[in-house]
C-alpha cells in the first residue's frame, strides 16, 4: 500500500503492474496516456533502494482486501 498525498491509501500490485488509484484506472487503462502512476513508481523505487516491505498474502487474505476496498468505494 502506497499513501497517496491526499493522505488516502492506496494498494498497489507491482507483480501485476496494478494500482488501486483513480489517476491508474483513467490515465493508464483508459485513455492509454502513462504506463503507471506515481504509486506504482514508488513502489518500483522503494524495491530498488530496499526499503519496501512486501507482504505475501493468502488467496483468502488477498480477497478480503479487494473487499474492503470495494466497499471503501462504494
Amino acid at each position: 500500500q502506497v499513501l497517496g498525498s491526499s493522505g488516502k491509501l492506496y494498494t498497489c500490485y507491482s507483480s501485476c503492474h496494478f494500482c488501486t488509484c483513480p489517476a491508474f484506472e483513467f490515465s493508464v487503462l483508459q485513455k492509454s496516456e502513462s504506463l503507471l502512476c506515481k504509486h506504482i513508481l514508488a513502489v518500483y523505487l522503494s524495491q530498488a533502494m530496499g526499503a519496501c516491505q512486501e507482504l505475501s498474502v493468502s488467496e483468502e487474505q488477498l480477497t478480503n482486501i479487494l473487499l474492503a476496498e470495494e466497499e471503501d468505494e462504494g
